[in-house]
């Protein structure tokens, strides 16, 4: 019973310091992609409006990417932290 209450003590503190995970990107992906369609099937040609607005939807999905990044780094790291303690050795 000790144990289970240590792991799962353990987990908590891990758990506890996480990075949030990121919104799913797949709607603003769909968005640029629609966008950029639309653009492509008309003689239109792009608007610095519109470009802007591409532009700006990028860029919050490259900050989504870098905390996603961040997240999956974070886990990395604290399960093969929580694996050195359990074995009580370094893992290569």
């Amino acid at each position: 019973m000790k144990k289970k209450l240590q792991a799962k003590t353990l987990w908590k503190s891990v758990r506890k310091k996480a990075p949030r995970v990121p919104d799913i990107t797949c709607p603003a992906i769909d968005e640029v992609i629609r966008r950029l369609d639309q653009l492509s099937n008309t003689t239109q040609r792009l608007t610095a409006a519109q470009c802007r607005t591409l532009t700006k939807h990028l860029e919050k999905l490259r900050r989504q990417n870098e905390r996603l990044r961040n997240c999956g780094h974070y886990w990395h790291d604290a399960c093969k932290s929580l694996l050195q303690k359990i074995f009580n050795k370094p893992l290569v």
